[in-house]
């Protein structure tokens, strides 16, 4: 028993700076530069969008953390902030594309939004886990390395080598989905009593509404947003699921010689985000379905997915 736990663990210390690379690297071969010029353009989303991920969220979610911090046990709370801070996820590109959201609505907020936590997550995060020692300056250079570093890089591949950059993007986007599915199982798989626990407890009503918050306070910045976003529940699904890589990945900064390398943090971020995939999948197929059908599209399984669609999705 204690050798599959030492694998597990091995296997999402491996699967975690995997998934971040591979899916920073294929949003960056999937995204023109010219997303990310438009987006910044629009002073008023980008106040909009940043609002909601970097002030809303964090600081109302935070409050309701700690308010109901006697009813969490272990170190859930820490996880679920840690959570909340991080925004920008690349999974939101494939949930967009479900919704039937245009693509530069969904990559040029997301892209701002990591370059937020970039910045965010170093400064506020010491901060508010006092308990749990985590070096800023190591969280920025890992997010750094991890994020920054390979979006970067997909970008400059895609602007030399465009004929390659669809292929590119399909192989490092599946290897994120690999390294996806191990991330959870290896996180979960290491932790079964203690994931049983928390599904068993008021944490796991806790995880819905902190994800009802954040669709909620997404949505609400969608309607104070500017004219380059046409769909308003965008920033909400932007906005509810939260960066599980950048997470995780500040989580192993405060983990080492803490309370927290039970893995219990790392549960707690593995679940939220798990919560918030149940929640929203399941939203963005339905608004998907209805607006396809307004726009007189033909709606299959492989369009509702988002593997295949109109070109100007």
């Amino acid at each position: 028993m204690h050798t599959i736990e030492s694998l597990l663990g091995l296997l999402i210390q491996i699967s975690v700076p995997a998934f971040a690379i591979a899916s920073m690297l294929s949003m960056g071969l999937r995204t023109p530069l010219r997303s990310f010029r438009l987006q910044l353009r629009d002073r008023r989303t980008v106040l909009a969008v940043l609002g909601a991920n970097f002030v809303v969220v964090p600081a109302v979610g935070t409050l309701i953390v700690w308010l109901l911090n006697g009813l969490l046990p272990h170190q859930t709370a820490e996880g679920f902030v840690i959570a909340l801070c991080a925004a920008g996820a690349p999974f939101v590109l494939q949930l967009g594309a479900m919704a039937r959201i245009p693509y530069t609505e969904t990559a040029g907020p997301m892209a701002v939004l990591l370059l937020g936590s970039i910045v965010f997550m170093p400064l506020v995060v010491p901060f508010l886990l006092q308990d749990v020692h985590v070096d800023g300056w190591a969280v920025a250079r890992l997010l750094l390395g991890t994020m920054l570093s390979p979006m970067i890089a997909g970008i400059v591949i895609a602007a030399v080598f465009p004929h390659r950059a669809d292929l590119c993007a399909r192989i490092a986007g599946s290897v994120a989905a690999v390294s996806a599915v191990l991330m959870f199982l290896s996180g979960f798989g290491a932790n079964t009593s203690l994931v049983l626990q928390l599904v068993l407890s008021p944490v796991l009503l806790v995880a819905i509404g902190l994800v009802a918050l954040a669709f909620l306070t997404g949505r609400a910045a969608g309607e104070l947003a500017g004219d380059t976003l046409t769909v308003p529940d965008g920033p909400a699904i932007l906005t509810s699921q939260r960066n599980i890589a950048a997470a995780l990945l500040v989580a192993r900064t405060g983990a080492e010689g803490t309370g927290a390398a039970d893995g219990s943090i790392v549960v707690a971020i593995l679940l939220l985000s798990a919560v918030g995939f149940v929640m929203l999948v399941p939203y963005a197929l339905a608004t998907g379905v209805v607006r396809r059908r307004r726009a007189g599209e033909q709606v299959s399984v492989g369009v509702l997915l988002g593997v295949v669609g109109p070109k100007t999705d």
